[in-house]
């Protein structure tokens, strides 16, 4: 175990060395930081409309309606619901970028560049290997989830709105689909080119098969983790919901581990 920490320690080490990554990373951060403001100025925008809407219907009619009140104020949650379900968008596609990358050239870098062979030429297994590598990845990407959440704090402080019921679940739903992402980029990653990986498993995600079919629980389904439509729907998700989904990914990056394990014993790297 201690092996494993050690090589996780140094892969996180290496991963915050990458230029390549801390570029990502950055751009990632940038693209929330623009969404949220162009968000809130289009969240000013709604709200302009909205107040001249009520000044012109005061003026018209003082006697306004329940009715009509209650569909201005429906216009104006529809549009602070655009606006959170786009900043999380920006940050889960950044995330996802980022996490392709980490994982998809976790291992085999190192094989390209030959540096494994050094590793390896120690008392390491190749499971402790793997297991470090990807730990050390897991370890990044919880540091950028816990970035992502902050900046959904500090948009909804800044943008005096109420957070959606959704979204206090979207962070955690954000960092499993990453970790789906990142296990199947890695196994990937041992057939082909990283990049051909990375877009293969971004793409192989499925909406083709229900939580009661089997196949669902062997092949990505990214989508019930994207809260996207939910946040514009204004649906409301339970905590037995979250904790399926869990299942679901964890289940889904252990099967991706042990193939990648499997792959990774029979890969001819010294």
């Amino acid at each position: 175990m201690n092996v494993i920490f050690l090589i996780a320690r140094d892969s996180i080490r290496a991963l915050l060395h990458q230029r390549l990554l801390i570029a990502l990373i950055l751009v990632s951060l940038a693209m929330t930081v623009v969404a949220s403001i162009l968000m809130n100025f289009e969240r000013r925008e709604i709200n302009d409309r909205f107040l001249d809407s009520a000044q012109t219907n005061s003026s018209i009619d003082k006697n306004m309606s329940d009715e009509d009140k209650r569909r201005m104020q429906e216009s104006m949650e529809q549009g602070v619901s655009a606006i959170e379900a786009f900043f999380y968008a920006a940050g889960s596609f950044g995330g996802s970028l980022v996490s392709l990358f980490i994982f998809g050239t976790a291992v085999s870098s190192e094989i390209r560049r030959g540096t494994i062979r050094l590793t390896l030429s120690k008392p390491v297994s190749r499971v402790q290997y793997l297991l470090g590598k990807y730990l050390g990845g897991v370890v990044v990407m919880a540091g950028y989830a816990i970035i992502a959440s902050l900046a959904m704090l500090l948009f909804s402080a800044s943008s005096h709105v109420d957070i959606s019921p959704v979204m206090k679940w979207a962070p955690w739903l954000m960092f499993c689909r990453q970790l789906m992402l990142g296990s199947l980029a890695m196994l990937l990653s041992l057939f082909m080119h990283p990049a051909i990986a990375g877009a293969l498993a971004f793409f192989a995600g499925n909406g083709f098969y229900s939580i009661s079919n089997p196949l669902y629980y062997l092949f990505p389904s990214y989508a019930p983790f994207n809260v996207f439509l939910k946040i514009l729907e204004g649906s409301i998700m339970g905590g037995h919901d979250v904790v399926l989904l869990t299942l679901y990914a964890v289940d889904f990056v252990i099967l991706m581990l042990l193939l990648a394990w499997w792959r990774f014993q029979r890969k001819e790297v010294c």
